[in-house]
């Protein structure tokens, strides 16, 4: 196996090695010092390629082991002949100083832009400078104390009852095994698109479904795999010839566009016939900010000049936002079942705690069990494991780590949680207790020590409304149903195992067999 790792690395380094021996030049510049640990054993030309390759299934618990390891709790990886070099951090004062403190001297990036271009293109979360924050307060709007509001009353309820209950009432009648995590995932996706969108995501055409949601993992996947490594000349041959996961990707894109061009032609339609009220949904504020009609947002006009480049923003914007809501909030409450059904005491606790409350949508606001044990759950399976920019210019972390312009600064939330120092001798386990206080009352952290939601300028601004969403979400399923997990076994002491990609998807998905309450 070590074999075939080799020449495969071989077979496909060795083009970018020649070319980067024939290229004349300067010498390369000597990485500066650092108090920073090193991946084990880097070689000088693959540098630590081997080692990515080998643990490519278990990537971010690779990157636990060795930041735990880490005296600075940071290390410092790289690519063939010191490409793709990378600071990661499970420090505190380096997520900080990344996400708050030194904001300004570190970016989206080039690199993440052309990895993730076929995908989200210009999109909020590739976006940086002016077109960053553009998109930023006029996505801010979506998520006010209003739009909160009505998001609980209407959209929640509303997708609550009408598909999600009714679906496992279904599978607790037939006895069957349903898959949590794809039931948890379509919901999710419903909610979003009628929240951002005004419109209620796919009609009930499984196929189509099927095929939407395999082509955004599949984009989702090689996009998310890309913005780990350098640009190589591999992969611009692949796209070139339209082979391998270059071609993977084209078609993934391709059912992806058709899907949201469909929905922005849907509501240009609405909008031309006044039948859409332009302040409804997120997409409409953006569209409003794409018409030549002035106003404090017709700057983001401005910077799409052609009737065709608007189309294409709209596009990015749509599949943006559907990502933001599709896997997070279901790859949380996945975990969280799961955790649940491996920790029967807590399950007693929330349980108890959900059906103080009447009604399926019920309000929410004093589950502070609910909120502590849904928490800790995403500090142990976050649900973007791993985040991170790129230095604008030269700098030095709290951690001693230093790094060049160019060179990715990373955070791990998925190390940050599994940190003794951080944790205590407990950070394995789930304690929602850990959250509560005195009084049994949520206490939170600081962003910086619990990630999750990102901090700073780029903070998530959807962080409320996720939390009211997982909340009703779990206290509905609790209250009716008692879970039996089917597949991966319900066993702290041999977790499931993930997908490696953006989201912390559970491998194989979440079956369980659904028994009624009442019964």
């Amino acid at each position: 196996m070590e074999a075939i790792h080799l020449a495969y690395v071989l077979v496909f380094l060795l083009p970018i090695l020649l070319l980067r021996l024939r290229r004349r030049g300067p010498p390369p510049v000597k990485r500066p010092r650092t108090t920073t640990a090193h991946c084990p054993h880097p070689s000088p030309v693959l540098g630590n390629t081997l080692h990515f390759i080998r643990n490519r299934r278990r990537f971010f618990d690779w990157y636990a082991d060795m930041l735990r390891a880490a005296p600075s709790g940071a290390i410092e990886a790289w690519g063939p002949l010191g490409a793709g070099h990378a600071v990661t951090t499970a420090s505190p004062a380096d997520v900080d100083h990344l996400l708050r403190s030194s904001f300004d001297k570190y970016a989206k990036g080039a690199l993440f832009r052309d990895a993730t271009a076929d995908l989200i293109g210009d999109g909020l979360f590739a976006a940086d400078g002016r077109l960053w924050s553009l998109q930023r307060k006029l996505a801010s709007h979506a998520f006010s104390s209003r739009s909160l509001r009505r998001f609980t009353d209407g959209v929640l309820d509303v997708h609550l009852r009408r598909r999600f209950l009714p679906l496992l009432d279904a599978a607790a009648r037939d006895g069957g095994a349903v898959d949590l995590q794809d039931a948890l995932r379509r919901f999710g996706f419903r909610t979003i698109c009628h929240v951002a969108f005004g419109v209620e995501g796919l009609d009930d055409d499984a196929r189509r479904q099927d095929a939407l949601f395999a082509a955004f993992d599949a984009a989702v996947e090689i996009s998310f795999r890309r913005a780990l490594t350098p640009a190589t000349f591999v992969r611009r041959l692949t796209k070139l010839l339209d082979v391998g996961k270059s071609r993977r990707l084209r078609e993934a894109v391709h059912a992806i566009d058709d899907y949201a061009m469909s929905v922005v032609e849907s509501k240009v339609a609405r909008r031309r016939n006044s039948l859409d009220d332009g302040a409804a949904d997120l997409l409409s504020r953006f569209m409003a900010a794409m018409d030549d009609g002035g106003g404090s947002d017709s700057e983001l006009g401005a910077m799409f000049p052609t009737p065709a480049a608007k189309l294409r923003f709209l596009r990015d914007v749509v599949v943006t936002f559907v990502l933001a809501g599709k896997d997070t909030t279901s790859s949380a409450l996945t975990w969280f079942f799961w955790l649940l059904a491996a920790n029967p005491r807590c399950e007693r606790r929330a349980h108890e705690e959900a059906a103080s409350c009447c009604g399926d949508g019920g309000d929410v606001k004093g589950m502070h069990y609910l909120h502590a044990a849904i928490t800790e759950a995403m500090r142990l399976y976050p649900p973007v494991p791993f985040n991170g920019r790129v230095a604008v210019r030269d700098d030095v972390l709290p951690s001693g780590a230093a790094l060049r312009a160019g060179w990715y600064a990373n955070y791990s939330a998925y190390a940050m949680g599994r940190m003794e120092k951080l944790w205590g001798k407990d950070c394995l386990e789930f304690v929602p207790e850990r959250w509560l206080g005195e009084g049994g009352e949520f206490v939170p952290v600081d962003a910086a020590r619990f990630p999750v939601f990102h901090a700073g300028p780029r903070v998530c601004l959807g962080k409320e409304m996720a939390y009211v969403q997982m909340k009703t979400v779990a206290a509905a399923v609790l209250r009716r149903f008692r879970l039996d997990v089917v597949a991966p076994v319900a066993n702290m002491e041999a977790p499931p195992a993930y997908e490696m990609t953006a989201t912390m998807k559970m491998k194989g998905g979440l079956l369980v067999r659904l028994c009624s309450r009442e019964d």
